[in-house]
């Protein structure tokens, strides 16, 4: 069978998804180093396999996963996509905020999976991860001159705070982890990084890396994923405290990386403490902006 080759995007870590089209057959293939990535798309192909059944209009279905001397390749059933944060960025943000609502609705189908004893005792053992995760923030650092507010703000909570939802985590969700089909369906990128834990971790990193230049989009993905009605008090004291934590470990341990990447991250910490207004209010600024309030408005204005 002779196929063509699309390539359709590359992600951070170098590996490509392409569309393979040939005369009777159409595919979505993710393909990258076998040294570097083999075990990155394996555990994205098998993520595909427990998703899948959750929510079929909005993640890929796996049919294949191979691998030879030089290449891992996983083979989808064909979506044709583009990138959904390439999307955002040139519509208007009534249109944002739409769009954003059908991601957290997405958010919502792979989030309905009922956990066995087993897999909650999984979910609620996160807890020493993120726990580990603060640890090492506070012994190896790099620290922030600006920690004080978050961290007084996380060992004040941190002991009593209560799981909002154990789950099954999708992991890695943000807008550049999201497909967008011509039909203008949202396509959750298979994932390397799900496990159990609490549901609130799933929307940490539109926090951390969407909110300060979408926030209309993501607050229509909070606004989506409950359907619309009030969102719960113990979700955004859940949401303060986990993007709190980020704001430290998560920022931290990118900063290693590179000069640059560090100022990057040091910016981005700050910001964070900045939406929860030195992590004093558990709703962060941008959804109670003004320019969310009128997007939403609109959107509604409109039936979108």
């Amino acid at each position: 069978m002779q196929l063509g080759y699309r390539s359709v995007s590359v992600d951070l870590h170098g590996n490509e998804y392409m569309a393979l089209l040939g005369a009777n057959d159409k595919f979505l293939a993710l393909q990258g180093k076998v040294r570097a990535n083999k075990a990155r798309i394996t555990r994205q192909f098998k993520s595909t396999q427990i998703f899948h059944s959750l929510a079929p209009n909005n993640t890929l279905k796996g049919i294949s996963l191979k691998s030879d001397s030089e290449f891992t390749t996983a083979v989808f059933s064909y979506q044709n996509v583009g990138e959904f944060k390439n999307f955002l960025s040139v519509i208007e943000p009534h249109l944002q905020y739409s769009n954003g609502k059908k991601l957290g609705r997405a958010i919502a189908l792979v989030h309905q999976d009922t956990l066995t004893t087993a897999q909650k005792d999984k979910a609620e053992r996160r807890r020493t991860v993120i726990h580990k995760r603060l640890t090492n923030y506070l012994t190896k650092g790099p620290r922030f001159k600006h920690e004080g507010p978050t961290l007084n703000a996380i060992i004040d909570r941190i002991d009593s705070l209560t799981d909002y939802k154990l789950t099954r985590r999708y992991g890695g969700l943000r807008l550049d982890n999201v497909f967008l089909t011509q039909g203008g369906s949202v396509i959750l990128k298979p994932s390397a990084s799900y496990g159990f834990g609490d549901a609130i971790e799933d929307f940490v990193l539109f926090e951390c890396e969407d909110a300060g230049q979408m926030p209309c989009a993501i607050a229509g993905v909070i606004d989506g994923y409950f359907g619309g009605v009030t969102v719960p008090a113990n979700f955004w004291v859940g949401f303060a405290i986990f993007s709190a934590i980020y704001s430290l470990t998560r920022c931290s341990e990118r900063a290693r990386k590179s000069p640059q990447e560090q100022a990057r991250m040091v910016a981005q910490s700050k910001r964070i403490m900045q939406d929860f207004d030195n992590f004093t209010r558990p709703i962060p600024r941008w959804y109670r902006s003004n320019l969310v309030k009128k997007a939403r408005s609109e959107a509604k204005r409109l039936g979108l």
